[in-house]
């Protein structure tokens, strides 16, 4: 018999097992580095979030 599933059904991607794959590791940490860097970029909001913007930059 053939395989009667739609081109969408077999594209679609198995996420069986992946939940266990992905963990939010705990922050241990009793001290952090706020660089001025970032402050500024907090106060001024040059960072929006946007698909082409690096975050890193």
């Amino acid at each position: 018999m053939a395989d009667q599933r739609t081109l969408a059904q077999l594209l679609q991607t198995p996420i069986e097992g992946y939940k266990d794959a992905i963990v939010v590791p705990a922050i241990t940490a009793d001290n952090f580095e706020l660089k001025h860097g970032l402050l500024t970029l907090v106060q001024n909001k040059q960072f929006f979030g946007h698909d082409k913007e690096d975050p890193r930059a």
